[in-house]
C-alpha cells in the first residue's frame, strides 16, 4: 500500500535520484554510487519513522550497537544518522523480533516494523504464504546489484517468482547465517603432529580420508575420567556433523525442479556414503558423542581438534557464548573436507538453513520509503568501498588469511537447503542421528523419511504454486 502523501520529491531531484540508483562503481558489480551530497531538503519523508526489528544471537544486537563498542558499530550508527539527515526520517531499532506482536498489530492496522530481521522459518512457513510480507522484487530497487545478498542468499527468499528475503551484504553483519561451519584448534593439531588442514586444503588433500586419519591419531581415552578424553571430532544432539558430510559429498535434502516445485532428493548414493562415513567413525569410537548441541568447551580446552556448528558461533559480533570470547588462543576456520562424490571440491558445502536470518518487509510498510532508503542504507558503511568493506572485519575477527578465505567461501557459496519447508526437527534430524548412533542403517533412515518430507514440501510450498 503506497502512501504518496509522505513524499515531497522535486522533479529535478527525482531525475538525480534515478541517476544515483543506476550508477555503478564497477561494471561487474553494478553497485549504486554512494553519494551523500543530495541535500535533505530535496527528498523529504516528513519525519517518517522507519523501524527495524532485529533478532539477535547471544543477547547482542549488532544492528543496534552501543556507540564506541566497535569500529563497525560506529560506522553503522553514522550510516543511520546520515540516512536520517538526508531523507528526514527517524530510524528506530527494536531489540528482538516478535512475530506474534506483529500479527496482532497488523490486525489492528498498526505498524510493528518496516524491516524485520529474523530466522526464516518464522516468516517463510506461514506468514509469508498468508500475504503478510511484501516481495522486495515488487520494489523499484536493483535487487541483484550485490547490495542485498548473493544470488543464493536471494534464492533463500524466492517463493514462486517473488523474492522476499535480503541481507545487507556489504555491511558484513549480522553474519550470513550458514550451516555448517568448521573450525580447528591449531594447538591440538600441532600436539598430535598432524598437518594443518589449511596446508592440506592448499595441496588439494583436504579429504574425508585425511580427516579419518586425524580421527585415528587424535584419540586419547587413557584417563579414567571421560571428560578428559581427547578426540579429533564429536557428534552432538543435532546433526551438524552429518549435514557437513552430506553437503561435502554433493548430497542435497531437497532439489527445486525446472517447474519450480520442490522434491525430496536425499535418498541417493552420495547421501548413503556420507551417513555411512560418519556412522563408521562413531562405530569405531574414533569420534565421540558430544551430547549437548554446543560442543564448544572441549574444543576450547584443547580436547577436540575440530568443532562444527552454525557460522555465528565463530564471530565476535554474534554473541558472547561463542569461540571469540571463550578461546584464549587462535582458532582457525576451515570447511568440511571434500567427499569422494565431490572429487573437484568445488561444490558448495554449506547452506542457508532452518535458522538462517534475513530481512523481511511487512505488508503495511511504505514501499516508496523502502525504495528510497534501502539502496542508500545497504551500501558499504561510511569510509568503506566494495573493495575495502571487509578489511576491518578481517583484521578484527580472523587469525590468518587462510581462515578469512575459508569464511568467504562458506558465506558466498552457500546454497539454500529448503529445510524450513520440511519436518526437520521432528523427522529428518532424529533419523539421521540414529544412523550415527548405530540404531538404524543409512538406507532405512533415508527411505523412512522420504514420504513425510515430500508431503511437507507439498503442503508448505508446492501447493501454493498451483
Amino acid at each position: 500500500m503506497r502512501k504518496s502523501r509522505l513524499l515531497k520529491v522535486l522533479s529535478l531531484v527525482t531525475v538525480l535520484f534515478m541517476i544515483f540508483t543506476a550508477c555503478a562503481t564497477t561494471a561487474e558489480e553494478n553497485i549504486p554510487e554512494y553519494d551523500p551530497s543530495i541535500d535533505k531538503e530535496d527528498i523529504d519523508l516528513l519525519g517518517y519513522e522507519f523501524i527495524i526489528a532485529a533478532l539477535s544471537h547471544g543477547g547482542q544486537y549488532p544492528l543496534n550497537p552501543e556507540s564506541g563498542s566497535t569500529a563497525r558499530a560506529d560506522q553503522l550508527l553514522q550510516r543511520y544518522k546520515e540516512t536520517e539527515d538526508k531523507f528526514n526520517v527517524k530510524i528506530s531499532l527494536i531489540d528482538g523480533c516478535d512475530i506474534g506482536r506483529f500479527q496482532t498489530l497488523l490486525v489492528a492496522n498498526l505498524k510493528y516494523a518496516d524491516l524485520m530481521f529474523t530466522v526464516m522459518h518464522h516468516i517463510q512457513r506461514g506468514p509469508l504464504q498468508q500475504g503478510y510480507f511484501i516481495p522486495f522484487s515488487d520494489m523499484d530497487i536493483d535487487l541483484h546489484s550485490g547490495l542485498f545478498g548473493t544470488p543464493e542468499a536471494l534464492n533463500a527468499g524466492l517463493f514462486g517468482d517473488d523474492y522476499y528475503a535480503i541481507i545487507a551484504y556489504y555491511w558484513g553483519f549480522p553474519a550470513a547465517d550458514t550451516m555448517p561451519a568448521m573450525w580447528f584448534n591449531p594447538r591440538v593439531i600441532s600436539t598430535y603432529q598432524q598437518t594443518s588442514p589449511h596446508e592440506l586444503n592448499e595441496q588439494g588433500e583436504w579429504t574425508w580420508a585425511a580427516l579419518e586419519q586425524m580421527c585415528e591419531v587424535i584419540n586419547d581415552t587413557s584417563d579414567p575420567d571421560e571428560n578428559k578424553h581427547t578426540y579429533a571430532l564429536a557428534y552432538t544432539s543435532e546433526p551438524y556433523l552429518e549435514f557437513a558430510a552430506l553437503f561435502s559429498n554433493n548430497a542435497r535434502i531437497v532439489t527445486k525442479g525446472e517447474d519450480g516445485r520442490l522434491t525430496y532428493t536425499l535418498n541417493t548414493k552420495e547421501a548413503l556414503e556420507a551417513l555411512e562415513f560418519i556412522g563408521s567413525l562413531a562405530e569405531r569410537q574414533l569420534i565421540c558423542n558430544g551430547g549437548d548441541r554446543q560442543n564448544i568447551e572441549p574444543f576450547v580446552e584443547n580436547r577436540r581438534a575440530f568443532f562444527v556448528e552454525f557460522t555465528h558461533l565463530g564471530l565476535s559480533d554474534e554473541g558472547r557464548e561463542n569461540l571469540a570470547y571463550k578461546m584464549q588462543e587462535a582458532y582457525e576456520w576451515i570447511y568440511f573436507p571434500q567427499g569422494p562424490s565431490n572429487p573437484d571440491g568445488n561444490l558448495a558445502r554449506t547452506s542457508f538453513s532452518y535458522n538462517s536470518r534475513f530481512f523481511y518487509a511487512p505488508i503495511n510498510t511504505d514501499i516508496e520509503v523502502q525504495e528510497l532508503l534501502l539502496p542508500y542504507m545497504f551500501q558499504p558503511l561510511p569510509g568503506d568501498t566494495v573493495e575495502t568493506w571487509q578489511d576491518d572485519f578481517k583484521r578484527s575477527t580472523f587469525f590468518s588469511n587462510e581462515s578469512f578465505e575459508c569464511f568467504q567461501v562458506i558465506r558466498d557459496e552457500a546454497f539454500f537447503d529448503y529445510t524450513i519447508y520440511t519436518p526437520f526437527s521432528d523427522v529428518i534430524y532424529p533419523k539421521i542421528m540414529d544412523v550415527t548412533k548405530g540404531k538404524i542403517s543409512a538406507t532405512e533412515a533415508l527411505e523412512s523419511i522420504a514420504d513425510k518430507v515430500q508431503a511437507s514440501l507439498d503442503k508448505f510450498y508446492n501447493d501454493y504454486l498451483e
